[in-house]
């Protein structure tokens, strides 16, 4: 099976092998419906498989409160574990102060290197998307 990818205005997505990754476009501003439709379009892609996530905002400016709720409670519902993966000081602390204040409901860790961050999500199995009906 070749590599499913996919993006919209705000974010690049791909599955990679046992993970996906979804990477935000520069300087990408989001609000809540912004964020409803990332998380939509991500769950098309994924198809009946909720996989681990690497979330790439190394070039994502901060966002408001009622977003950074959304990513930490309700999109979560839609994966497993998430690594965020960050490239500065400023950033690492931007994203341990969302991990204090939102408390995201699946285990989360943050990272400055790509590759650590794939081995942390290799503990963690895909698993099936439970049909609706």
């Amino acid at each position: 099976m070749g590599t499913i990818k996919g993006e919209n205005e705000w974010v690049w997505m791909e599955v990679r092998g046992h993970y996906f990754y979804t990477q935000f476009k520069p300087n990408t501003k989001l609000d809540l419906d912004a964020a409803k439709t990332i998380i939509r379009d991500a769950v098309i892609l994924a198809g009946d498989k909720i996989y681990p996530i690497l979330t790439d905002i190394r070039e994502m400016p901060p966002h408001d409160k009622e977003v950074r709720d959304y990513f930490a409670n309700d999109a979560s519902a839609s994966s497993l574990v998430n690594a965020i993966l960050v490239s500065s000081s400023i950033s690492r602390i931007l994203a341990n102060f969302f991990l204090t204040l939102n408390k995201p409901s699946i285990p989360t860790r943050i990272f400055n290197d790509p590759v650590k961050a794939a081995k942390w999500l290799e503990m963690f199995p895909i698993r099936p998307r439970p049909v609706l009906v």
